[in-house]
């Protein structure tokens, strides 16, 4: 049985494209750029523990109250959605009163425009 070639070549083909993107100045600037801060920030936190379970804290703080904001205004329409559906039928009803008075109107022959037939415009005579 043939063995599976395609990790071997996803990996040859990450490792070649990385080689390749740092003959690019800028992408070697900014990739040395990146990796000092990050080595900063590993030798910052690695001294002061605290303060990372600190702002830690803090993000996991700000996470939850958005996560309690969306799950009020998620009830909120919920509500919002019942009160709707709850007003549907009657909507319904007097859609189809409505259609049914206008039908009555046109079979028994009443108008709502004025005499005249055209809108109130004076009837045009001709000789």
């Amino acid at each position: 049985m043939a063995k599976n070639k395609l990790p071997a070549g996803i990996i040859i083909g990450a490792v070649t494209g990385g080689i390749l993107s740092m003959l690019d100045p800028g992408t070697r600037k900014k990739t040395a750029d990146s990796l000092s801060k990050s080595k900063q920030s590993i030798s910052y936190y690695s001294r002061n523990p605290q303060e990372l379970a600190d702002r830690a804290s803090q993000k996991a703080d700000e996470w939850r109250e958005i996560a309690e904001k969306i799950q009020e205004d998620i009830a909120f329409l919920t509500d919002k959605y019942e009160e709707v559906k709850s007003l549907a039928p009657d909507l319904k009803e007097t859609v189809q009163e409505t259609k049914e008075a206008f039908t009555e109107e046109q079979q028994t022959g009443e108008s709502t425009m004025p005499p005249g037939g055209s809108g109130g415009l004076p009837e045009k005579k001709t000789m």
